[in-house]
């Protein structure tokens, strides 16, 4: 939940097409949980199963270690 608050954000359309063509980061929205949908422990502490709009599924996930 702390991660979520962290990357919280409130931007206008104009804002966030400027941030999208100027800023190398992605947008905050973005941040919040695109990264969680690659770590297992996300799906056991929110319950999120197959169909669910998050779910990606296990040999889809992004492994770096």
């Amino acid at each position: 939940m702390s991660w979520a608050t962290v990357w919280r954000t409130k931007i206008r359309d104009e804002a966030l097409r400027t941030q999208v063509k100027t800023d190398p980061h992605s947008p905050g929205q973005y941040r919040a949980y695109v990264p969680l949908q690659n770590v297992d422990a996300f799906y056991e502490a929110f319950n999120v199963k197959e169909g669910d709009k998050l779910y990606i599924a296990p040999e889809e996930r992004v492994k770096i270690w």
